[in-house]
């Protein structure tokens, strides 16, 4: 059986967007010593929020850009204190995001007595 309401539409695509921060965090940390490799940043929530003011998720987009910090003189602005905190913080909201999740389905298999 498939549960399309909007709280489970709403965390994973959440699962979704965190995942796409959580590649580009990584990829950012492997890139950092890279000349000329601009940070990527992955921006979902505020796409998120608009859609589910609407009720429609089908708004709600993955957004990705490159970061507009000042680069080093390589070229390259990664840093690296911002990506790993920004990371242990992805982890953490991915934890939250999928012990919501489990909570929604235990719920819903007790509602339905199985």
């Amino acid at each position: 059986m498939f549960i399309s309401d909007l709280t489970t539409q709403t965390l994973a695509h959440s699962l979704r967007g965190l995942d796409a921060q959580r590649q580009a965090h990584e990829n950012n940390i492997a890139n950092i010593e890279t000349p000329g490799y601009r940070a990527q940043v992955v921006d979902f929530a505020s796409s998120l929020r608009r859609a589910l003011g609407t009720g429609d998720l089908s708004g709600a987009d993955i957004e990705r850009s490159t970061s507009e910090l000042p680069t080093r003189l390589d070229g390259n602005n990664v840093r690296l204190d911002d990506e790993v905190t920004q990371l242990t913080q992805n982890q953490l909201h991915q934890q939250l995001v999928t012990q919501a999740l489990n909570a929604r389905y235990r719920l819903l298999r007790t509602s339905w007595g199985r």
